[in-house]
């Protein structure tokens, strides 16, 4: 049992603060020894019951993408805790079904129109991507994924499974990247492929924050979310990462540094109509 104590606490001693999870050339840091480097392992796939701090973790990852300059769109259909960063994120939350099914068909519009683009680039060469030609990434973060397709139509269904596969498919050349959360990974909706692109797995409910991770090591590795500190303010934390992106992009635009459509996202889609 000692020694069961301290195998625990080898590992709970490289836990990272939420502060510290800082995305940087494409690496993200969820533990001194962990990180998702998603331009190699894209897609992340979050599972977990209720109350095992998946929709914290899952926040954690949202504030690191906005403070890296990212377009974060948010679908979330128990209209809860993500939701609640429409406030923020404008015109880049959605909770509504129609709403969703809209949000990921747009995606995968600006995923596809992105690949022209791209192509059509002068300094484009076969092989680059979206990194090498100066775009930001997209991240498209999607909870209670099985909760929400249960409640479909078999047309409707059929259309977001495919909305999903193209994303997940398609999206890491182009800086696509969709982040699923899921009680339980449900092979009716992550069936024909999808599964298989997920990278990065996480799957929380040891206890709040603990669980395991699988990401192309080989093995499956004990994992601690980032630390949330009680109380922590994800909405003032979120919104002032993006003042502070929306801040540096304007001075690189009046640098000269970077164009402005660069900095606006501008000619990446926009996911919200």
């Amino acid at each position: 049992m000692d020694e069961l104590k301290q195998v625990i606490y080898d590992v709970e001693k490289n836990r990272i603060s939420i502060d510290d999870a800082v995305s940087e050339n494409g690496v993200l840091p969820l533990m001194k020894h962990i990180s998702w480097q998603f331009d190699k392992l894209p897609h992340m796939l979050i599972t977990g019951g209720v109350g095992v701090g998946k929709t914290y973790f899952m926040l954690t990852i949202i504030k690191a993408c906005v403070g890296m300059g990212a377009d974060v769109r948010i679908l979330d259909p128990k209209n809860e805790v993500l939701a609640e960063l429409k406030g923020v994120l404008t015109k880049k939350v959605y909770s509504e079904k129609d709403g969703i099914l809209t949000g990921l068909r747009k995606s995968v519009d600006g995923m596809i129109e992105r690949m022209d683009e791209m192509e059509q680039m002068p300094n484009y060469k076969i092989g680059d991507n979206y990194a090498c030609l100066g775009l930001n990434p997209v991240f498209i973060f999607f909870d209670e994924y099985e909760g929400f397709m249960d409640l479909l139509d078999m047309k409707e269904r059929n259309e977001a499974l495919s909305y999903v596969k193209q994303l997940v498919m398609l999206g890491r050349q182009v800086g696509y990247f969709l982040v699923l959360g899921a009680q339980r990974p449900d092979a009716r909706y992550l069936a024909d492929g999808i599964r298989d692109q997920f990278s990065f797995c996480v799957s929380l409910g040891l206890e709040t924050g603990r669980g395991y991770a699988n990401f192309g090591t080989g093995s499956v590795l004990e994992f601690y979310s980032p630390i949330v500190p009680k109380g922590y303010d994800f909405m003032s934390s979120i919104k002032k990462s993006l003042v502070g992106v929306e801040g540096a992009q304007a001075t690189a635009v009046a640098s000269g540094s970077v164009s402005d459509q660069t900095a606006s996202g501008e000619g990446v889609s926009e996911a919200n109509g």
